[in-house]
């Protein structure tokens, strides 16, 4: 009898082992990030949705079944057309499907870790470290970040998808090459910070499995396909007569000066620091000793992390500072590389120092929970005694004024066919912000020929 007693209480443990996990990971989210699920649209949103709402049905599928298309991220404008479709100009289902989205890209931080180091461990102090930062506050509450998002969700799932194939030692299959296409497109059409991912594909090939010969060349065809169809998409949707061609915002680059001026912008944010703490000296420091570290312990996931961290950020680092949430994606690269260093320096320490063994894998050792604790515990007084940079407030201005148009005309008649009405508002909008008002009305009427006149604290609706 004691043999099925003992089955049971290790059942019983990894049971209670998960459950803590998971709480402790959730809770650690949704105290930080629940105010998200309030939030209402903001003109960014308003922007994206109208333009997903106004553009053909057939093109925006056939923009999403192929890459080779100039239209201006299809799947994230698949998902603003679909839910409002199912809910109109509510923002509450479009909250809830973001946070689904948020949840979801966690779970594939762990897996992601887990293909990569073998290890739980270190799958779930990256999860806990890539699912809340301070400095990326757009992410969890505008729901304009909806394209980074996806980006992650179908990069770490291409990433999933590959690797998972590849450790099995086979090539990919008839389906695996048809998902990893499909995600692959899906990632390109989402945000153009997917163009890093078969870069990071032929660094998992050299570090994991690098074998001259037919048969390595046959599994790794997935990698060259994946460069060359992001080799066509970028020329593509850098050339003339695409969304960016024009704007500034998204003018390239290239040269040393922009990279570092950049990367010190997003290394103060991602080490919660003031603006300009961070030189140019000392992100050559930062960087170096990473490929240090990495190098010198011959970890491949140190490496592969290493690389993440180096690669990821390309798209961004040479157009000009776009805030933190732009470092959603390559924050994985960074919660690994920081996971896989405390595990190894935790296991040194016990060797080297208290001379005590490895700890066997899978069990549920007080270091082990410790580790998970103060990593919890050091991310609660980093984040929450933030005082790098003056806090964004949300919802901010532009959110406020939106939400109050829209309850100001939900209070009213729909406007009547061939005639004009008047709508006073409580908080006008900056002559900046007029095409706001124009979204609001054209989407919650579902009504593209609406005609909106702005003027102080009254807009005017004329219908045709």
């Amino acid at each position: 009898m004691s043999y099925p007693i003992g089955c049971a209480a290790r059942a019983m443990m990894r049971i209670l082992k998960f459950v803590t996990v998971v709480t402790a990971i959730g809770l650690w989210f949704f105290l930080n990030a629940w105010r998200g699920l309030t939030m209402y649209f903001a003109g960014d949103d308003l922007m994206n949705l109208y333009l997903a709402w106004d553009f053909p049905r057939l093109h925006l599928l056939v923009a999403n079944l192929t890459p080779f298309t100039k239209v201006y991220r299809p799947a994230g404008a698949v998902f603003y057309r679909t839910l409002y479709a199912m809910f109109g100009l509510n923002p509450v289902p479009f909250r809830i499907a973001f946070f689904c989205l948020l949840i979801l890209n966690i779970v594939l931080i762990y897996r992601v870790a887990k293909l990569l180091s073998g290890s739980k461990e270190i799958a779930i102090l990256a999860a806990l470290l890539g699912a809340y930062h301070q400095r990326a506050g757009d992410i969890y509450f505008r729901g304009s970040t909806i394209y980074d998002v996806l980006c992650f969700s179908f990069f770490a799932l291409t990433l999933c998808v590959y690797t998972r194939a590849r450790q099995e030692g086979t090539a990919l299959g008839p389906r695996s090459w048809a998902a990893f296409l499909a995600l692959n497109t899906l990632a390109l059409n989402s945000k153009e910070m997917a163009a890093t991912l078969p870069l990071i594909l032929i660094a998992y090939e050299l570090l994991y499995h690098r074998e001259p010969g037919k048969k390595w060349a046959i599994a790794s065809a997935p990698v060259w396909v994946s460069l060359a169809l992001t080799i066509i998409v970028t020329k593509l949707r850098t050339g003339a007569g695409t969304a960016f061609t024009g704007n500034a915002d998204y003018a390239m680059h290239i040269s040393v000066r922009q990279f570092f001026l950049t990367t010190r912008q997003l290394m103060d944010d991602l080490f919660l620091l003031q603006p300009g703490s961070i030189s140019t000296t000392k992100v050559i420091l930062i960087l170096l000793s990473i490929w240090a570290i990495a190098i010198l312990s011959r970890r491949r996931d140190l490496l592969i992390s290493a690389v993440m961290i180096t690669l990821t950020p390309l798209p961004i680092n040479f157009i000009n500072y776009r805030g933190f949430a732009v470092m959603y994606l390559p924050m994985l690269g960074w919660a690994m590389f920081a996971a896989i260093s405390a595990v190894a320096g935790r296991d040194w320490l016990l060797q080297h120092v208290w001379h005590r063994h490895p700890l066997p894998s899978g069990t549920w050792e007080p270091e082990r929970v410790g580790l998970f604790l103060v990593a919890l515990y050091v991310l609660f007084n980093l984040q929450s005694h933030d005082n790098g940079r003056p806090a964004v407030t949300y919802p901010n201005p532009d959110m406020t004024r939106v939400e109050a148009l829209d309850r100001a005309l939900r209070r009213l008649p729909p406007p009547a066919p061939g005639r004009s009405s008047v709508v006073p508002i409580d908080q006008p909008f900056p002559e900046d912000e007029h095409w706001n008002s124009l979204y609001v009305v054209r989407l919650l009427y579902h009504d593209p020929k609406l005609i909106v006149d702005l003027a102080d604290r009254n807009i005017t609706i004329h219908t045709p």
